[in-house]
């Protein structure tokens, strides 16, 4: 299964939107959209994974590694739509924060309170 991805600025969020699976052959093409970004947008950058099928850890890593890329840069990322696609690494990593959210009007909420 392959990965396609799609952006959009919502409330001056960037929202990378996700479909397919994250992991193996498509771990290249998450990371090359997300030095796209880094490249054209500014702000917060919002992951909705909602129609995302699958990721495995190497996906869910890749997501960890676009989280201190940004980071770097003083623009934080989020996630949401996570459902059931497992989160043991973003969860357990204290040190590199991850907003998780349900779904996408809730984190763009948050992210209008915060900024």
């Amino acid at each position: 299964m392959s990965l396609d991805w799609q952006y959009a600025t919502h409330r001056n969020a960037t929202v990378l939107t996700l479909t397919g699976h994250l992991g193996g052959e498509s771990t290249p093409r998450f990371v090359s959209a997300i030095a796209w970004l880094q490249a054209r947008s500014t702000g917060p950058v919002l992951l909705d994974v909602t129609a995302l099928v699958s990721w495995s850890a190497e996906g869910e890593a890749a997501v960890l590694d676009a989280t201190r890329s940004l980071s770097t840069q003083q623009r934080p990322l989020s996630v949401c739509g996570i459902g059931d696609l497992p989160t043991t690494a973003l969860t357990a990593d204290g040190l590199i924060p991850v907003s998780i959210y349900p779904d996408l009007d809730t984190a763009l909420d948050a992210l209008t309170r915060q900024g």
